[in-house]
């Protein structure tokens, strides 16, 4: 075996927790910024502006042909009801950087153990994937 394998795995380690606290940094900048309309939570009124644009990009993305929202499960979950299951943050993070959240996040080891398909990386900006979440909460 080689004796660098630990410092390789170290270093992959240190990289993926480097991304995620980068896309959490992001998030966070991004729902602080005037044009976020402040960081939303499931009990806030929705923005239907910021609804209208997250149903366009749910589409624009091709969301749909792996989920479903009300209509069951399809390749992955149907996301009826998720933003009352899930924090904004974790929505946010697994829409923006789903290759890291399967790395770290447990909830989403569990998914893709159970749908057997993992998530896509779209390239969706934090300011994407609030308008995506503000229309996940108008679905419910």
């Amino acid at each position: 075996m080689n004796a660098t394998w630990p410092l390789t795995l170290l270093v992959a380690v240190a990289a993926a927790g480097a991304c995620t606290s980068e896309i959490a940094d992001e998030i966070a900048a991004t729902a602080s910024s005037p044009d976020s309309h402040a960081s939303p939570s499931a009990t806030s009124p929705i923005d239907s502006d910021l609804a209208a644009r997250g149903e366009k990009l749910f589409q624009s993305k091709g969301c749909g042909a792996c989920h479903t929202i009300g209509e069951g499960n399809r390749t992955g979950p149907d996301l009826e009801g998720v933003a009352d299951r899930r924090a904004y943050g974790w929505i946010a993070a697994m829409i923006m950087d789903p290759d890291s959240m399967i790395e770290t996040d447990p909830i989403a080891k569990q998914l893709l153990a159970e749908y057997m398909t993992p998530m896509l990386n779209m390239a969706v900006t934090a300011d994407e994937a609030r308008s995506m979440y503000e229309y996940l909460r108008l679905k419910q």
